[in-house]
């Protein structure tokens, strides 16, 4: 086993190609909420990150057992990496991740408390209750709203942006139906997302209307949500055919989404977010060629 080998499969198990997709949530919840581009942006990036990627590698430990039956091809169960030292690794990114947003970032507690209880509940709960992607998408929102709670850097009082919030409650249920999606990936032949998973993610069209709700009518603003609807429709279009095409496809590429999603919104918020969200974008779907989604 060589560095290269074993530092690729590090990042196998972080799923780090979605990464850019948590940044871009970032930046939703924080530039809707009225912050501006300095130091404890990037900190809150950083440690929304380390986050991200523990509750991805606590997972592939806590499917372990499952795994060695059902995806032979994972880290653990191909035997690339050992189970004990998976668990490890994701404990020592979550203390790391959740020490440097309590002590570097002015996210509310309350924010950063529930983020880190519904990582850790999703990994107990997701091969035992359906209703667990719900709380996948729960885990996003948290993004959300702890980088929204932070500009207004209070912690004797919760108060975010209305349209970051409707945000995070749109991207919660789309993040639920692609966890849905993904519950037949591992068949032979799978039937494909269901009516549900379709209906949910189809909902980021309406994200643009949420947006623009920090803007004034204008012929600007209605141009931004014209722009954002139809490129959101164009991406969900191309996502439907990959679904068709192959499920783990359809699911990365929704995944990417995500991102293209955060641009249509913030871009009513600061047009280098959205430039930037727009890179996150086309990073994702190059990482996503080296590095699996899912």
């Amino acid at each position: 086993m060589s560095f290269a080998s074993d530092f690729r499969t590090v990042l196998v198990l972080g799923r780090v190609s979605n990464l850019p997709t948590i940044w871009t949530n970032v930046a939703v919840g924080w530039f809707l909420s009225g912050g501006s581009w300095n130091a404890e942006f990037a900190w809150i990036l950083f440690g929304m990150s380390l986050l991200y990627i523990a509750g991805m590698t606590l997972n592939d430990a806590v499917d372990a057992s499952w795994d060695r039956e059902n995806s032979p091809d994972r880290p653990i169960a191909s035997g690339k990496i050992t189970e004990k030292f998976v668990w490890i690794l994701g404990v020592i990114q979550m203390l790391a991740g959740i020490a440097i947003l309590f002590l570097l970032s002015t996210v509310h507690p309350l924010f950063l408390g529930l983020l880190v209880l519904f990582i850790l509940l999703y990994n107990w709960l997701h091969k035992k209750w359906a209703g667990s992607v719900l709380i996948m998408g729960l885990c996003r929102a948290m993004v959300y709203l702890g980088a929204a709670s932070a500009v207004v850097a209070q912690t004797s009082q919760i108060s975010v942006s209305p349209a970051a919030v409707l945000v995070s409650i749109g991207v919660m249920l789309y993040i639920a139906g692609i966890t849905l999606a993904a519950r037949s990936e591992h068949l032979e032949s799978p039937a494909g997302p269901g009516f549900l998973p379709r209906i949910l993610l189809t909902l980021p069209v309406l994200f643009p209307l949420l947006g623009s709700r920090t803007q004034p009518h204008s012929l600007t603003s209605t141009g931004l949500v014209v722009a954002g609807v139809l490129g959101i429709w164009a991406w969900i279009v191309i996502t439907r055919a990959a679904f068709r095409k192959k499920l783990p496809l359809g699911i990365a590429y929704s995944i990417a989404g995500i991102a293209l999603f955060d641009a249509a919104v913030v871009a009513f918020a600061d047009w280098r977010a959205a430039v930037f969200a727009m890179g996150c974008f086309l990073i994702t779907l190059l990482g996503q060629k080296r590095i699996p989604a899912t």
